[in-house]
């Protein structure tokens, strides 16, 4: 793979690029039921991109395409409810993380 030149986000994806918020928690189903399923992102043209809200069960997040990659993090909890010691991540790095 040859060096991007500085200042330039890796991946084919060209700028504003996406960062995933990602909540630890426990809501009913009751209550999800009446929250967005879809969140609308303005566009420079004035346009909007939808994208679909999902719940996503913790253990299947190490294998999804998510920024930072915290995915395998997570995954690998053994409960929902289990104390994180080191929130810390390893450096992202072309070797770690592939970039979309």
């Amino acid at each position: 793979m040859g060096r991007r030149p500085a200042g330039v986000p890796p991946g084919a994806t060209p700028p504003p690029r996406k960062i995933h918020l990602l909540y630890r928690l426990h809501i009913s189903q009751d209550v999800r039921a009446s929250l967005a399923t879809e969140e609308h992102d303005e566009l420079d043209d004035g346009t909007f991109e939808t994208g679909v809200i999902e719940w996503v069960d913790y253990r299947k997040t190490a294998d999804l395409p998510i920024f930072p990659p915290l995915g395998p993090a997570l995954g690998s909890l053994t409960s929902p409810h289990a104390i994180v010691g080191d929130a810390a991540l390893p450096a992202v790095t072309d070797e770690n993380y592939t970039w979309v």
